[in-house]
This record gives C-alpha cells, sequence and structure tokens, in this order.
C-alpha cells in the first residue's frame, strides 16, 4: 500500500471512496473539494483501490486533521505521513471531528488529552420548519466587519471572515446592528455544513438564530441535497432550537483533542 497526496491521477477514485458515505464523510469531502488550495490531503491506494483518506486544514487557528480509512493500521499510516509533512501537527494539541467509531480508531495511535460529543444534525426539504418571527436577509461583503464583531462577542472559536466566500450567510438586524447571524462552513455537490450561528448575548433567546439558520437552510438546499449542522451534546437550547427546525440527530461524534 502507498499514501501518496493527492493528484489529478487519484483524485476520481478518492472522491468516489468518500461520496459512497456523504454525510460521515462530509469533512473530508471538503477538504479535498472546495477546500483544497488550503488542505494537505492524502489517499493510501493499492493497485488503483482506495483504502483511506486523510487531510488538515491550514487555515484554522488550531492544528487539525481529519479522515476516512478502512483499518486502524491504515489510519496510522496516514496520520504518521501527514505529520511528516506538516510538522504543525507535532507541535502541539490536534483538534479532530470524527464519528464515534473512527475516534476510536484515532485513539489506538494518539495521547488523547479531552473528547467531547458533538451531534450531526440533519434536515431534510419537507422536514424544514420556515421560521417566521424574524426577517433575516442575506449578507454581503459590506456585512463582514459586524460579522467580525458579533463572532468576538459571541464567542466564536472558529471563525474567519473568509467564511463570507465560502457560501451564503444570512443575518438578523435590530435597527443598523447585526445581532445574529449563520453562515457556511463549506459547500460540495453531496452536502452543505451549516455553521457560525451566533447571537448577541443581549438579544439571545428571542428566536434570531433559528430564523438565520431556516433562511440559510433553504437557501443551501438549491445549492446541495443534504444540508447538516454540529450541536455539542450539552448545548441542550440548541439541540431543542434545532429539533423545532426539523432537524434530527444522525450521528454521534467525538471532537477529540489529542497529541501525537
Amino acid at each position: 500500500m502507498q499514501v501518496t497526496p493527492l493528484t489529478s491521477e487519484n483524485q476520481a477514485a478518492a472522491l468516489a471512496y468518500l461520496r459512497a458515505m456523504p454525510y460521515r464523510n462530509a469533512l473530508p469531502l471538503s477538504n479535498a473539494t472546495q477546500l483544497r488550495t488550503a488542505c494537505d490531503v492524502l489517499v493510501a491506494q493499492e493497485h488503483g483501490r482506495i483504502f483511506g483518506v486523510a487531510s488538515t486544514y491550514h487555515d484554522l487557528p488550531i492544528a487539525n486533521l481529519t479522515f476516512a480509512a478502512e483499518s486502524s493500521a491504515i489510519v496510522g499510516a496516514l496520520i504518521t505521513a501527514l505529520a511528516e509533512r506538516n510538522t504543525r501537527l507535532r507541535e502541539g494539541i490536534v483538534w479532530s471531528l470524527l464519528p464515534s467509531d473512527r475516534a476510536a480508531q484515532l485513539a489506538q495511535h494518539v495521547q488523547l488529552v479531552a473528547a467531547e460529543t458533538e451531534y450531526q444534525m440533519v434536515v431534510e426539504p419537507e422536514q424544514l420548519k420556515v421560521s417566521l418571527r424574524h426577517a433575516p436577509r442575506r449578507l454581503i461583503e459590506a456585512d463582514v466587519p459586524q460579522m467580525n464583531v458579533l463572532a468576538g462577542t459571541a464567542g466564536l472559536e472558529v471563525w474567519h471572515q473568509s467564511a463570507l466566500a465560502l457560501g451564503p450567510a444570512f443575518g438578523c438586524f435590530e435597527g443598523t446592528q447585526l445581532v445574529a447571524m449563520a453562515a457556511t462552513h463549506f459547500i460540495t455537490p453531496e452536502v452543505i455544513e451549516i455553521g457560525h450561528v451566533a447571537t448577541h448575548p443581549a438579544f439571545r433567546r428571542r428566536g434570531y438564530a433559528a430564523a438565520c439558520t431556516s433562511a440559510l437552510t433553504q437557501a443551501a438546499f438549491a445549492l446541495a441535497p443534504r444540508v447538516f449542522l454540529m450541536v455539542l451534546e450539552h448545548n441542550t437550547a440548541a439541540l431543542a432550537a434545532y429539533k423545532q427546525l426539523g432537524f434530527r440527530v444522525l450521528d454521534r461524534m467525538r471532537m477529540a483533542q489529542f497529541r501525537l
């Protein structure tokens, strides 16, 4: 088996491998498609058959990796090769959001520091409940300064103003102040992840974030057939709000922090 970078020669086979499970492989898919220029992507293959794909996304402020692989041994080979190309992965804490079974594979090769459970929540077009309490509008480049302020005030950990270039975003305003927003983490032809959902602390519990999420989800279904978002297990208020919009829990994921 060989571990090599993603190239034009193996890209079609690697994408076909990941597209067999578009929700579970959403992050690897995004790193191999829309976010490709900001990622290192490695492929484990033998005689044209793909056995795994791993990647790291450079634009996050935290070291990170994600993967999909046939066995724990292949996971180990992919992580070792990825770390050889990216020394940052060996310099401190690394983060990885994975389905529970993949988190167990990862644990065989790293020193686990902490882990939280996150739910992958999905919705179908016919299940989405449109929020009519507020009237969010699509955000544009001129809104980025206010988006930056809201992200800081609301405590978004992985916010970057380039999010607006990755897909649509919607916001609610009180007067001229942006008080809530929802944006796009990434778009692939198979699936879209909604993220950067935030409300100013002074305007919480009024349905603003739900309205933004609902509007963004409607727009997302015009771009891809599947839409999902992530929510921490202990964030019961957000879980309830998303369920009211028609989202359901599809998978139990682990946000792992570890050292190589």
